[in-house]
């Protein structure tokens, strides 16, 4: 029996190795719509994720089995809205390699063009879609599934994808679209993209790790001896401190901020331990601030490091405000110099930064192409144009010489060609009037034939005076070759400090690029005023100014310019994006990013820094953990706000989106809190500071001033902090099952109308937050809203509690929805969701709810009621005239509605439909 269980987890883990594309390939869609699938599977079963490890090997086991789950989760779910899904209509399929059944065999698909923008899905590289006779409406317009993952794509009309089965070859049918099992095979069907947990598999699956800091994370123990490492009992060494003090004086840190950045500057300079530090960053404290003090400190130290998050707005935004930092203690003159040293990889879609230039500045893909063209294996490139520009001004009257010569040429060639193509035309219009009667065509010959040569001579003229090319003077000459050369060589100047890292262009030679770009200027300035005269000529006083100009000031400035830099030969985009990684201090990325920055790729790292680490799931760090060479980490969160996203319940209930951050928590381990938030006024900041944190955090100088109370809306219930109850609203279940509360919604929507009306009186910009827990309600609310008269200056964003995380706005107002005499409120009482609600008002934060059901509830927000009660902040909606209208008129409509339904339902049962 223990061979047989020895022999079934050698398959296992022989499966296991497989890739993530397969193992969704070798599913039927009965299994993809199988809550059970995984649940009781023999060595793959999903069981809670454990607080402590063993091994490495185990840290990474345990994880597998839920991201299959949670992949074949996110699958089930798109079957269900198969209508809605992205198609592409199939134009032909051919075979590029593999054969049989292997789900390895790899095919070209050309999608048919429709001739119409958005007509159709254009597949994207990691991909999962599924083939299919007809455009799917329901899950058996998948039967028999055939699933293919897409990994290139063209951008155009073409893909590549592996096949979950073999596509017949051209062969058998050679007229495509091409069939599957006798049935013609025409569309293709967005699932999923599969990229994110593929990389997580990837990295679960690795089996040679090059780091050793995972084993810092596996329990307590091995946390212990890193805090007691005696690196941690010294201060930051002088030297790094005197580089990095001037950084942390301009972004005035507060003290916990400072010892933040400080102390993660002393963790990276220890080589005796690994580590992981915590810098526990609750709503408003300047986290984001912190981290971008620290990531520019880390930068000036050269401290190679990489920065994750985990998603391409977060990575985006915290890159952002670095190069703020950046440029507010940059050079005037090149703001850009040492961006070469910083690079952000990714998809310049996904991250939305097609149109920022400073995100450009130092995106991979950017970068690739702007070297690429300075240093291209050809003859061309910066050294070219240095030189040819250089070369062009030292002899511009040889140039000027030869430019009008071959002109002449030109024009001599023409004229030749042209004079042959004459002679031809006459001598066939004397063939064809040969042909014609003696005496009659004789006389018409000799008219025709003057009359033809006359006109064809006029025509020659005419052509001739059109046609002829242009001699320019020898200023319009020097003027347009010089400002396309100098134009094309500054924009190299640009890219060449913006994009080489620093240790490959030295200060001193941006200097000499800074000095020749203002010589060139000066020249195209003196051009501009002068050469269109007629006195610009060899011998003239403007030709001799124009001469020293070029030779004391302009030549002697491109000289000094470096025509070589000491670089590797660049001669593939991937070795320049090898390049680029390998010489940069910062690198941001996604979490799951990460797993593409191997050791040859990227080489060795010395720091982790993950933003917004409380929303990651922990099976996400696991490639970042083990970057070549990492020794310590830093990760920055809250775990008392929402963790990552989990669509699995099974999963959920496992744990599954428990972050690193949270873990290590759990497990004792020291986290530096940031205690001084500057987003909420006190009133607001109150509650959550002592519900949440322990009343550990203070308020700020900032929000305490008088100034920063402000009214937008007359009456004591729109002060800073209210609940206003709404105790006559319904809670209603729709489809999707998601409640909605049409009384909020319509006390809300008067409120909004209100501040837009103040906000146009005032000329006052107000931002407007809308929170509700649910997806129902929030509809709900969007489309109410959609048709009040819009202001210009009142900025109105309704979304759920997850959307809102991480934002924050003037005013908030939250709509609890459930309405009930039991106190039933559902995931509403989760604590995470109700705290990141709570904390993203700045000036005004107004709930709206039902007391009695809310009260019953025994969760958070029965608590909050009672603290508004007890500081004078509890008001009923129907003692202000206008919400009180607003809930009749719903009120109403909710009757009518109902009246109209039960009348419809009377009809039909006296066969009146």
């Amino acid at each position: 029996m223990n061979n047989l269980l020895i022999e079934r987890r050698r398959d296992m883990e022989k499966k296991e190795k497989s890739s993530l594309a397969e193992r969704l390939f070798s599913l039927s869609i009965k299994d993809i719509l199988n809550r059970d699938l995984y649940k009781h599977q023999d060595f793959i079963s999903i069981k809670p994720i454990p607080d402590r490890f063993r091994s490495a090997e185990e840290y990474r086991r345990c994880f597998v089995p839920h991201l299959l789950e949670e992949t074949r989760t996110e699958l089930s779910s798109t079957f269900k809205s198969l209508s809605r899904s992205p198609v592409f209509e199939i134009h032909s399929v051919e075979i590029k390699e593999g054969s049989g059944s292997s789900s390895n065999s790899v095919y070209e698909i050309t999608l048919k063009n429709t001739g119409t923008i958005n007509a159709t899905y254009q597949p994207k590289c990691g991909d999962v879609i599924a083939l299919t006779k007809e455009r799917p409406r329901r899950i058996d317009d998948l039967n028999p599934l055939h699933l293919a993952y897409v990994f290139f794509s063209d951008g155009d009309l073409t893909v590549f994808v592996r096949s979950a089965r073999a596509i017949p070859s051209l062969h058998e049918y050679p007229i495509l679209p091409y069939k599957q099992n006798g049935h013609l095979i025409r569309f293709g069907v967005f699932l999923m993209n599969t990229t994110t947990n593929i990389r997580i598999w990837n990295a679960l699956h690795n089996e040679d790790p090059s780091s050793t800091l995972i084993q810092s994370v596996l329990q307590e123990n091995s946390l212990a001896s890193t805090e007691q490492c005696l690196c941690n009992r010294t201060d930051v060494a002088s030297s790094d401190y005197a580089r990095v003090s001037p950084v942390i004086r301009s972004a005035t840190l507060n003290r916990s901020q400072k010892e933040a950045v400080l102390g993660c500057i002393k963790t990276r300079n220890c080589s005796h331990e690994t580590s992981a530090k915590l810098i526990w960053g609750p709503p408003g404290t300047g986290k984001t601030k912190t981290v971008a003090t620290l990531l520019f400190s880390l930068l000036k130290l050269k401290c190679r490091t990489v920065v994750c998050a985990p998603t391409n707005t977060a990575i985006v935004e915290v890159a952002s405000r670095l190069l703020s930092l950046f440029k507010e203690t940059s050079s005037s003159e090149h703001p850009t110099y040492g961006l070469g040293n910083v690079v952000l990889s990714g998809n310049r879609d996904r991250m939305g930064i097609k149109n920022n230039q400073p995100l450009l500045d130092v995106f991979l893909d950017e970068r690739v192409v702007k070297l690429g063209h300075l240093f291209p294996p050809s003859f061309s490139g910066w050294k070219h144009r240095l030189e040819s520009l250089i070369n062009f001004l030292e002899n511009t009257e040889t140039k000027y010489e030869r430019h009008v010569h071959e002109l002449k040429e030109a024009e001599r060639m023409k004229e030749e060609t042209e004079k042959k193509k004459k002679k031809q035309e006459v001598e066939r219009m004397k063939e064809e009037t040969e042909k014609k009667t003696k005496q009659v065509v004789e006389r018409m010959k000799e008219e025709t034939e003057e009359q033809e040569v006359e006109r064809m001579k006029e025509e020659t003229e005419k052509k001739k005076k059109q046609e002829a090319v242009h001699i320019p003077t020898f200023g319009e000459f020097v003027r347009k070759k010089f400002n396309a050369s100098s134009e094309e060589l500054k924009t190299d100047m640009v890219d060449l400090y913006t994009h080489l890292p620093k240790s490959y262009i030295s200060s001193e030679q941006v200097k000499y690029m800074i000095a020749a770009q203002q010589a060139l200027d000066r020249v195209r300035y003196f051009l501009q005023e002068n050469s269109s005269k007629s006195d610009f000529n060899k011998g003239s006083f403007k030709f001799d100014c124009f001469n020293r100009l070029i030779s004391a000031d302009c030549l002697h400035a491109l000289r000094l310019l470096p025509a070589r830099f000491e670089i590797p030969d660049l001669l593939e985009s991937k070795n320049i994006g090898a390049f680029c990684l390998q010489s940069a201090h910062i690198i941001f990325c996604t979490a799951s990013g990460a797993a593409e920055m191997s050791a040859e790729r990227t080489g060795s790292v010395d720091l982790l820094v993950v933003d917004e680490a409380a929303q990651l799931k922990e099976c996400e760090s696991v490639a970042a953990l083990q970057l070549s060479g990492l020794r310590h980490a830093v990760l920055i969160g809250d775990e008392l706000q929402l963790p990552a996203m989990v669509q699995s319940e099974i999963c959920e209930k496992a744990k599954f989106g428990r972050s690193l951050f949270e873990r290590l928590v759990l497990l004792g381990h020291n986290k530096h809190l940031l205690n001084v938030q500057y987003r909420m006024h006190p009133s607001i900041s109150r509650f959550p500071n002592n519900e949440f944190y322990g009343g550990m955090i203070a308020d700020a100088e900032v929000v305490q001033e008088i100034i920063y109370q402000k009214r937008f809306l007359l009456g004591n219930m729109f002060g800073s902090f209210s609940f206003i109850n709404v105790g006559r609203g319904k809670e209603e279940f729709g489809d999707g099952h998601s409640p909605k509360n049409m009384v909020e919604v319509a006390v809300i929507a008067e409120i909004i109308s209100n501040l837009s009306k103040v906000s146009s009186e005032r000329r006052m910009k107000v931002n407007v937050g809308v929170i509700s827990p649910y997806k129902g309600q929030v509809r709900a609310i969007q489309e109410r809203v959609s048709s009040l008269p819009s202001g210009q200056l009142l900025t109105l964003n309704v979304r759920s509690v997850d959307g809102f995380q991480g934002g924050e706005e003037d005013i908030i107002i939250i709509s609890t929805v459930r309405s009930n005499g039991n106190g039933k409120v559902g995931f509403l009482s989760n604590r995470q969701r109700a705290n990141v609600a709570l904390t993203r008002a700045r000036h005004c934060l107004w709930v709206v709810g039902n007391e009695t059901t809310l009260a019953l509830s025994g969760s958070i927000w029965g608590k909050l009621i009672s603290e508004a009660r007890s500081r004078g902040c509890f008001f009923e909606a129907a003692d202000e005239k206008n919400l009180r209208d607003a809930m009749n008129d719903a009120l109403l409509e909710d009757v009518s509605s109902s009246f109209g339904t039960l009348s419809i339902g009377r009809n039909r049962g006296r066969g009146g439909w």
